[in-house]
């Protein structure tokens, strides 16, 4: 004889997504925390000849060199502050550096349900979610600086 599942309890699995939220010239943008590879201070960076955009400089971070994605060139507006913050975006060919404002990153934990698509073209992202009024784009890292 089988039973039923009366009185049992249904398990509701929440789904979370975790995101690094950081600004740069003033805009707020997102990322998953499992595509960034770290934070660190600013310490410049070198003139380098490229053909991919938005890419024309490296910067010695530790022992590694690693190319720099000008994100704040892309959303045409200028890195605030200065005491900038080197995030180290993961990607499949080896890490980017991206130049952000001196507002120190937070974490954030979202519920997968309040994630939404992003619709605009301006920034590589595929998703969002909303923070008030404020849309605040989630950046695809692996993306970047592919041409």
């Amino acid at each position: 004889m089988l039973r039923g599942a009366v009185g049992r309890q249904q398990k509701s699995v929440s789904r979370s997504c975790y995101l690094l939220i950081f600004t740069v010239g003033g805009r707020r943008l997102a990322v998953k925390t499992d595509e960034v590879g770290g934070i660190s201070s600013w310490g410049g960076s070198f003139p380098v000849p490229s053909r991919t955009p938005f890419v024309t400089a490296v910067v010695r971070q530790d022992r590694g060199v690693f190319p720099v994605f000008d994100l704040a060139q892309l959303l045409h507006v200028a890195v605030q502050g200065e005491q900038r913050l080197c995030l180290l975006a993961k990607q499949p060919g080896g890490a980017m550096a991206i130049c952000i404002d001196e507002e120190m990153p937070s974490l954030h934990t979202l519920d997968a349900g309040s994630v939404h698509p992003y619709l605009k073209s301006d920034v590589p992202a595929a998703e969002s979610f909303t923070v008030g009024f404020e849309e605040v784009p989630i950046l695809s890292l692996a993306r970047l600086g592919q041409a």
